[in-house]
């Protein structure tokens, strides 16, 4: 599903290897199939849709047989580069160009195609929306889904989405993508995103009136629940292969420091309405100088996991 959300020229661009200027269509077609896990006759229109479309890298060299691959990227590209890398999420044109001006490289009549990004392969363009990501971003929706799948959930906050991922692949967020928008399996409402059983279906917890509360409560798992499983896998896999770190550990701990804050959190909300109904100030009192002083050390303590993974 990985190579569905990115432009025909994007995926193109992504079989060539550095140095490469030409390859067989054969070989694209191989290359496609085993990268994107394209069927062959995709992979086959895949090519032509990348050689039909405007302002294309792509051409027939002598013979039908070979594709050429032209890169005209041009100076300023370099600085488009670090400001994807310094954002961490996908932007269109004008964002690009806007922060372009903002620095002063580029004038107010510079047009965006001379950055020459659709010919660089640094660069990838998202198919629905035409936003710009960097190549090396790697998307995660099958992984996302396969979780969901194997813990037998269907929703989560989407707030918990970026930590559940750094969690459960251990690659840093800022080389993740994560498409919930452009994917049938998923759709967001109110902040949380919903798992859909099958395309076209309703969200398989809703399937009838008699076991909706029954599914519901099943699939609200909490995220110390979710954070402690996904933690718990990757400390395994990082023993099975040995090379768990000292970094390592200390990320472990903070994790768990984490999670148990996030419990006290929801613990605290539960103790505030008993408080309430007893009309006991003094412990309502000492509850909120605690809740405060919680949230101080939980935003610090992701944003030391956020700058160490």
């Amino acid at each position: 599903m990985k190579g569905k959300f990115f432009t025909a020229i994007s995926l193109l661009k992504k079989v060539f290897k550095p140095g490469e200027r030409s390859l067989s269509r054969g070989e694209i077609t191989h290359r496609l199939v085993s990268f994107f896990e394209e069927e062959h006759e995709e992979g086959e229109k895949l090519i032509q849709a990348a050689l039909n479309a405007e302002k294309t890298p792509f051409r027939e060299g002598n013979s039908r047989a070979i594709i050429e691959y032209k890169q005209e990227p041009h100076a300023i590209a370099s600085h488009v580069y670090k400001i994807l890398n310094d954002a961490k999420v996908p932007l269109t044109e004008e964002t690009i160009l806007r922060r372009l001006r903002s620095l002063s490289l580029i004038s107010w009549n510079f047009s965006f195609d001379r950055l020459g990004l659709i010919t660089d392969s640094r660069f990838s363009q998202v198919e629905l929306d035409k936003r710009w990501v960097l190549s090396d971003w790697e998307p995660v929706n099958d992984q996302v889904y396969q979780y969901f799948m194997n813990q037998g959930i269907g929703e989560l906050p989407m707030r918990e989405i970026p930590l559940l991922i750094q969690m459960k692949l251990n690659v840093p967020k800022n080389k993740c993508l994560f498409f919930p928008e452009l994917d049938e399996r998923f759709f967001a409402e109110d902040e949380v995103l919903y798992l859909v059983g099958q395309p076209g279906e309703e969200p398989h917890f809703t399937d009838s009136e008699n076991n909706s509360a029954a599914l519901q409560e099943q699939t609200k798992q909490s995220y110390q629940e979710v954070a402690s499983a996904v933690e718990t896998r990757v400390v395994e896999e990082r023993t099975a292969d040995n090379s768990k770190t000292v970094v390592d550990q200390v990320l472990e701990d903070l994790l768990g420091g984490l999670i148990k804050l996030e419990k006290r959190s929801g613990e605290m909300k539960e103790e505030v309405l008993t408080y309430f109904t007893s009309n006991d100030i003094e412990a309502i009192g000492t509850l909120m100088k605690e809740k405060e002083r919680n949230e101080k050390v939980l935003e610090k303590l992701k944003e030391i996991i956020d700058e160490l993974s």
